[in-house]
């Protein structure tokens, strides 16, 4: 999971970079991406949307260093976080994707890279979830007394 929150740092500080310095501009596989970044999509209110995404995959990255070495009380805790936020980030990588398609009809491949990331890094913190949830101590049944026997040596009451 660290490696998609790699990738999608190093996407989106491209993209933030791609924002503020038209001359590094590259578009690959498709033809698209001075369109979707000059449009007023590319915004979010005064932050280009890549610069949230930059905040985004950073804080996912420090929450899956949390997860995987931190203290364990914090691990858990971590792990909800990263689920939460890939959660709210691919809801918001889809609507930033149907954007490009049905109202700029353009693509930006590295855009799409970031949508990819985040959708991987989701299914994964899912997966990661559900695992925890299989090794919680609160699944299953719980601690106490179990079927109700009569103590040693002396017989059952009625």
């Amino acid at each position: 999971m660290l490696g998609l929150a790699g990738l999608g740092l190093a996407d989106s500080a491209y993209l933030t970079w791609y924002h503020y310095a038209p001359a590094v501009r590259a578009c690959v596989l498709v033809r698209g991406c001075e369109t979707v970044n000059a449009s007023p999509y590319a915004m979010l209110g005064p932050l280009p949307v890549a610069l949230v995404g930059l905040a985004g995959y950073s804080l996912l990255a420090l929450l899956l260093a949390l997860r995987q070495w931190g203290p364990p009380a914090l691990r858990d805790p971590a792990g909800y976080a990263v689920y939460g936020l890939s959660v709210v980030g691919t809801g918001f990588a889809l609507y930033l994707t149907a954007v490009e398609v049905f109202l700029l009809r353009a693509l930006c491949t590295w855009c799409l890279l970031s949508a990819a990331s985040i959708a991987g890094l989701c299914v994964l913190a899912s997966v990661d979830m559900a695992d925890r949830a299989t090794r919680s101590p609160a699944v299953g049944p719980r601690p106490g007394p179990g079927p109700q026997t009569a103590p040693r040596g002396r017989p059952p009451r009625r």
